[in-house]
């Protein structure tokens, strides 16, 4: 099989290549990656593109930080050796990925879901981790446009009151950068309206720590109701806190707690934790000042121990769940999840899908490729927008081929420092 070497010197090929993208493709083939969509079908014809290669294409094009599907044609034209490494000679042009797009079905939703979970569960590094593992869960909205958007809806898009769309839901292992799983609905759909599906998904896939009682889940006010808090508290093992529902019941709680009784948190937050009324289920009221002096109130309800999280460190441990709320803005800036590729409800499905396992590859390749060096802590927003551009220039032989990049930039010299030391590391093509 024929390898890609790293090098850091000058070359005068003309052949070039996105070392981004080839060491990425390349960690992706070292550990079994594409083997899951071996399975995957659809009704299409396959004349010079499998299904899977069209696939993968869109992988190639989120890991390169393509905006848009016709994007594809500029940013993966030149890159034929990385389609090589795919067993293409060049990448499809975006007409081929609209198609697939257009013909996703129900049935393929089924399939990259199944895939998702296969990779998940033999490469994730929250579900080998020994430490407990916490998973936040929530929802975003993607608008759509135009009129002509499948299943499109009028739901709550802040800010943007009227517009139609859909909306997202995902469980996200913060610490890890792991998707965990995924849901897209109509723009009306109600985030509990997933709460039971991607409650199930985390419970099945991190078992081990659901019985060593290593697992916690942080959840927002939307998924506060009464009935689910005692749906979180019938699992054994499940560590949880969550905001409550309503802010009504806070604010008449509120009437019969002192000002002295609060502990300050913050410059405009305090908390109060309330005598424990119910075994197992204590219940945290936070005082909030607006800018304008007005005082609100909510509950924060948690089943882990005082002795592990006293009230001030529950207040800070449940503002934790920023993590997956920068995640969501992440994806829609740097992976464009924003713009919809496509106006078929599946289609759109299908790309957010290629999304989820792209980002955890890439989390994956900084994890054990990055480690040690400058990029491991890169956002993701640096490592696809930027060390994307950085070309390496292509030498064939009659054994290997040869990425050789010249140290002209600073992300240039980073990725020769991640790629060849401490020993070179070769890239193999998938053909």
């Amino acid at each position: 099989m024929d390898r890609i070497t790293f090098l850091a010197t000058d070359c005068n090929t003309n052949e070039t290549i996105s070392v981004w993208l080839a060491s990425v493709l390349q960690f992706a083939s070292d550990i079994g990656f594409f083997k899951p969509f071996e399975t995957f079908t659809l009704d299409m014809k396959e004349v010079q593109y499998t299904v899977n290669q069209k696939l993968f294409t869109i992988m190639a094009s989120i890991i390169m930080g393509c905006e848009y599907t016709k994007d594809i044609n500029e940013i993966l034209g030149p890159e034929s050796v990385a389609a090589n490494m795919l067993s293409m000679e060049r990448f499809p042009d975006q007409s081929q990925i609209n198609r697939l797009l257009t013909r996703s079905d129900e049935g393929s939703i089924a399939q990259l879901s199944d895939i998702h979970n296969q990779l998940f569960r033999e490469h994730s590094h929250s579900i080998h981790s020994f430490k407990p593992v916490i998973v936040d869960i929530d929802q975003s909205g993607l608008l759509a446009s135009g009129k002509t958007y499948e299943f499109a809806s009028k739901g709550y898009f802040p800010n943007k009151a009227g517009k139609k769309g859909y909306q997202l839901s995902v469980a996200f292992a913060g610490e890890h950068s792991e998707i965990v799983d995924l849901y897209l609905d109509p723009g009306n759909t109600h985030c509990q309206y997933r709460f039971e599906d991607l409650l199930s998904s985390i419970t099945s896939k991190y078992a081990e720590h659901l019985r060593l009682g290593k697992l916690i889940l942080r959840l927002d006010s939307g998924y506060g109701s009464a009935e689910n808090i005692e749906k979180l508290r019938g699992i054994k093992g499940l560590k949880f806190i969550v905001k409550g529902y309503s802010t009504r019941t806070a604010a008449n709680i509120a009437r019969g707690v002192p000002l002295s009784a609060y502990t300050q948190v913050s410059d405009s937050a305090w908390v109060y934790e309330l005598p424990q009324v119910e075994e197992g289920l204590r219940v945290i009221l936070v005082q909030f000042l607006g800018k304008y002096g007005e005082l609100t109130y909510t509950l924060l309800y948690t089943n882990i121990s005082r002795k592990k999280l006293s009230a001030v460190e529950a207040f800070h441990f449940y503002n934790g769940r920023q993590t997956i709320e920068a995640f969501f803005k992440m994806a829609k800036n740097t992976y464009s999840i924003k713009n919809l590729r496509t106006s078929k409800f599946y289609g759109i499905y299908t790309f957010l899908w290629m999304m989820a396992m792209t980002h955890n590859l890439i989390t994956w390749f900084k994890v054990i490729k990055l480690e040690g060096t400058e990029l491991r802590e890169a956002g993701m927003k640096i490592l696809v927008k930027k060390c994307s551009r950085v070309k390496g220039f292509v030498e064939r032989t009659a054994e290997r081929i040869r990425v050789i990049i010249p140290p002209l930039t600073k992300l240039a010299r980073l990725l020769i420092e991640a790629l060849t030391k401490p020993k070179y590391v070769q890239l193999s093509f998938l053909i």
